[in-house]
């Protein structure tokens, strides 16, 4: 199907330009309407959103929102969720949006081009080598939270993506003027003195009384709002109290070997260590004098240098730490090159040099064994590991079968006689970490939706398995001023101080423009700094971004500033000493790479207009129906101020 589009890629895209230019106007300023929500009234309460019939639930932007920020510090943090579930949401729904219209055009994403995209991932790929069937579906697992499948299938959804992006930004072009132009901006600098406005110095200022206070308080009481707190009543079954019930005879385990004979078949396989020279990215010359280096480090060894001390020092491969130690690899797990050597050799053996894609390697084969069965006292003890885990597994789940109706009658006299300690938590708020549950989410989760004296099903803990009964709830509520007064008293003392800061700036700026900048700032105590020169791009210490000082630049030497505001809420007032013009000896040098970055901004702005033009359109014919209610439910049970 994708060859048919290429061939018909003039059409479709026509076609594109046509439905785009229908809905954009070049050189427009892009707002947005407000968005129709349509009648929502038969979504069901976890549909936060339709679309032609697909529906996205609460689950599914629970899910999305925890793989976007797995790896990063704040991964498990639910505190997250309410912060950008709105966002996540909406790239959800543009997502499906433009897969849908992707289709439409017959947009999709081969086998091949599948492969190629996998191969770019570094954890799946470690330097181009791939990590095998077994390990790839354990780091799927691990870096997205996915299963292969679902995996696959984001990769092909990102590459579709790709394609349409493609179809849509293909006939921008960018300018020599533009290019020009934005080296200069690039290039340009400017040297200032200026004066820092930062609110925190005037705290002290600010002036507060009780009624002040109270008057805040009432303005802006959903700041200080509590959010719903519960307890529950536990019990924990953990590994140890039903280890006494696990008997592994070594019958037990040679029954368990002879059903699973097939687990314990070693390929073929060989154990190398190499020295890798990267030829990527460089000239004939340099390849050239690359082998003459790699065949001397060969010397060496076959001299009787030391291989891993060599791979120390030579090798440009991640192995090179560990002297160029890779383990044990079999067949299909490198390139072909590479395995056709390394499966040729006998332990001991040093190879010539082997080229491929990556470059030249000098492979040593450490050991080698041909496909065979494992013994039984070979994995006996890996065989007891394994069961011993799954038996404890499957007592801790009977046992909490077996209690769970009984808990429902006399919560602790039923968990006492089973020999459990019963427990409670304090008060706590959603996604609040507890130190017998972690930052368990299915815990979290169940602990909110459980009534009053109900008892919820076995839940698998970090500790085990636990039971727990809700025993009370603090419905979320706005507390008394005086439990909360001095962060009432914090937060008025910050907002006024940054109004407080406002003004001086202004003042200094209307005086310091109509006179000596140094002497009206003496005048007024205030300190004046010195800059060095910086471009737009640079970072200015005190100051930050020099980005957030572009009238340095519009402004000649000599002018004054208005009143500046600085991201982290200081203000600034400076006046401007000189600039220096961007260098012409400079741009040659730089041409090709700002012309391929100004090309992707703009074409990166088409098309997020693309975006948000395509999902405009389809909540006005209705396609599109966003269910308020649920969010707002969806919201409040997250929220943990």
């Amino acid at each position: 199907m994708y060859r048919f589009f290429k061939k018909n890629r003039e059409a479709v895209k026509k076609y594109l330009l046509i439905f785009f230019l229908s809905i954009v106007s070049i050189g427009m300023v892009i707002t947005l309407a407000p968005i129709p929500q349509g009648d929502t009234s038969r979504m069901e309460g976890n549909v936060l959103a339709s679309l032609d019939g697909s529906n996205i639930t609460t689950d599914e932007l629970r899910q999305s929102i925890q793989s976007r920020f797995r790896n990063s510090p704040m991964g498990s943090d639910s505190r997250l969720i309410p912060l950008v579930a709105k966002n996540v949401l909406d790239d959800m729904v543009i997502q499906r949006a433009l897969m849908s219209q992707a289709q439409k055009l017959g947009l999709e994403a081969t086998q091949q081009e599948l492969y190629q995209t996998l191969q770019t991932i570094p954890w799946l790929y470690p330097n181009g080598n791939f990590v095998g069937a077994d390990i790839a579906q354990q780091m799927i697992q691990q870096q997205t939270g996915m299963p292969e499948q679902q995996f696959e299938a984001l990769v092909r959804q990102s590459i579709v993506m790709d394609k349409l992006r493609g179809v849509v930004t293909d006939g921008i072009q960018v300018t020599p003027d533009e290019v020009h132009a934005e080296f200069v901006r690039r290039n340009t600098q400017a040297k200032i003195q200026y004066v820092l406005f930062d609110p925190s110095q005037f705290l002290k200022a600010v002036q507060v009384t009780p009624e002040i206070l109270t008057a805040y308080f009432q303005k802006n009481p959903s700041r200080y709002k509590a959010p719903e707190q519960r307890q529950v009543r536990y019990v924990l079954i953990t590994p140890d109290q039903v280890r006494a019930q696990i008997n592994l005879s070594d019958d037990v385990l040679r029954q368990y070997y002879a059903q699973h004979l097939s687990d314990y078949r070693v390929p073929d396989r060989v154990k190398v260590a190499h020295i890798l020279f990267k030829t990527t990215g460089k000239t004939p010359a340099e390849i050239a004098t690359l082998e003459k280096t790699a065949q001397d480090v060969l010397a060496q060894i076959k001299a009787g240098g030391n291989f891993a001390d060599l791979a120390k020092k030579y090798s440009e491969d991640s192995s090179a730490q560990n002297g160029g130690e890779i383990g044990w690899i079999t067949r299909k797990q490198t390139v072909q090159a590479f395995e056709d050597a390394a499966f040729s050799m006998k332990p001991g053996d040093i190879s010539p040099l082997v080229k491929t894609e990556y470059g030249f390697h000098i492979i040593k084969v450490e050991d080698k064994q041909t496909a065979h069965l494992q013994t039984f006292d070979e994995v006996k003890d890996a065989i007891r590991t394994e069961l011993e885990k799954q038996r404890l597994a499957d007592a801790q789940q009977k046992l909490g079968a077996d209690l769970a109706d009984r808990l429902k009658a006399n919560f602790q006299g039923a968990a006492r006689q089973a020999g459990l300690d019963p427990k409670e938590t304090p008060l706590f708020k959603f996604g609040q970490v507890l130190p017998d549950f972690g930052s368990s989410e299915s815990f979290q989760n169940l602990a909110f939706q459980l009534r009053p004296g109900e008892v919820g099903p076995p839940l698998t803990v970090p500790k085990g398995l636990a039971i727990v009964q809700l025993e009370k709830v603090v419905p979320e509520h706005v507390p008394a001023f005086t439990e909360v007064q001095a962060r009432v008293e914090e937060d008025y003392r910050a907002e006024e101080s940054k109004v407080v800061a406002g003004v001086k700036a202004r003042q200094f700026a209307q005086q310091a423009s109509a006179g000596d900048f140094q002497k009206v700032a003496r005048s007024m105590g205030l300190e004046v700094k010195e800059s060095k020169d910086f471009t737009a791009q640079d970072f200015v210490e005190g100051l930050g971004s020099g980005s957030q000082l572009s009238a340095a630049f519009k402004l000649n030497p000599g002018q004054t500033s208005g009143m500046v505001p600085l991201a982290n809420s200081n203000y600034v007032v400076f006046r401007v000493e000189s600039h220096t013009p961007a260098s012409e000896a400079d741009f040659a040098a730089q041409r090709d790479r700002i012309a391929e970055e100004v090309l992707n901004q703009k074409r990166s702005l088409v098309f997020e207009v693309y975006r948000q033009n395509l999902k405009k359109q389809l909540e006005q014919s209705g396609k599109l129906k966003v269910n308020e209610q649920a969010m707002k439910a969806f919201l409040n049970l997250y929220q943990n101020k």
